[in-house]
């Protein structure tokens, strides 16, 4: 049996570390860029390794957002060599302060154990640089940067020649038949995010997770994805609180019965939708008693 590769070249200068969280090293002669790290130390390990393989030397962490699965291994490397870290604004908070991802998940309130492991709460890290979209020069690397909020508050792409580094905007299909509730922060943003990573002109978009392929097909399957589960929310939301919008949801696209953090996940995705529909006047939310019931205007 061969050995899996380290890193898979995309074109020159970008390398695929690929993995259920897909990391990007960006190379220059003998120093890379690396574009998120993975869960935990495995995933800083896999960066390691790759650049190692590569005979290349870290020069800078670039981070799309910050779910502790894409910035998990940012600590590990920086206990190898310390490196300057980059992240989008409110995503840097997140890491500095990991605590919070869980804690948004749990309501704000103090989260379980279960919700604290490496997959929900990543080791805290410095960020030395907070970036938004637009042209990006960082330790001799330039790349571009896009807005891609949606899956997380604030997400970035990255632009790299003819490659799009496309983070969680969009999923493999293989992962959305195995997933199908793409977790979102904000449900407009997120759809609107997918339609401008399918139109964009890259040769390829390497998705957070899943396959490389070309944009306009990982769009199209991020997009209808996403409108099934409008669909099904929208359908399941008769004057109903979410939970229950949530267990209709999960009957009517197949979703296999959760653990604590998975519920917690497709609970808040769940309710982006019904805060995107109420905001576009198509669901309205009342309370009856302490229950907030979602429904038809």
């Amino acid at each position: 049996m061969s050995a899996v590769p380290a890193s898979v070249p995309v074109s020159d200068r970008v390398h695929l570390i690929p993995g259920a969280v897909n990391a990007v090293l960006v190379v220059d002669g003998r120093r890379a860029l690396a574009i998120d790290s993975g869960q935990g130390k495995d995933g800083g390990r896999r960066v390691r390794k790759a650049a190692e393989a590569l005979g290349v030397e870290l020069a800078a962490l670039l981070t799309t957002h910050a779910h502790a699965d894409h910035f998990g291994g940012h600590a590990y490397l920086l206990r190898q060599r310390r490196v300057p870290v980059l992240a989008p604004p409110v995503e840097a908070e997140l890491m500095r302060a990991p605590i919070l991802e869980p804690a948004y998940l749990f309501h704000g309130a103090r989260p379980p154990v279960e919700l604290t492991g490496a997959w929900l709460q990543a080791e805290a890290c410095p960020v030395d640089r907070i970036v938004e979209a637009g042209p990006l020069e960082v330790e001799g690397f330039q790349v571009r940067l896009h807005d891609v909020s949606g899956h997380a508050l604030r997400q970035l792409a990255v632009e790299v020649d003819d490659v799009l580094v496309a983070a969680d905007a969009v999923f493999g299909g293989s992962v959305l038949a195995k997933y199908p509730v793409p977790f979102g922060q904000d449900a407009a943003g997120q759809r609107a995010a997918a339609l401008w990573v399918g139109d964009h002109a890259a040769r390829v978009a390497i998705p957070g997770h899943g396959e490389p392929a070309a944009p306009a097909e990982l769009g199209a399957a991020t997009v209808a994805a996403l409108d099934r589960v409008e669909g099904a929310v929208l359908a399941a939301a008769d004057g109903v609180d979410g939970g229950e919008v949530l267990a209709r949801v999960a009957a009517a696209l197949g979703v296999a019965d959760p653990d604590l953090p998975r519920w917690h996940l497709n609970f808040t995705t769940v309710h982006a939708h019904l805060g995107a529909l109420r905001a576009a006047g198509r669901l309205v939310a009342r309370f009856e008693g302490h229950r907030l019931l979602w429904g038809a205007p």
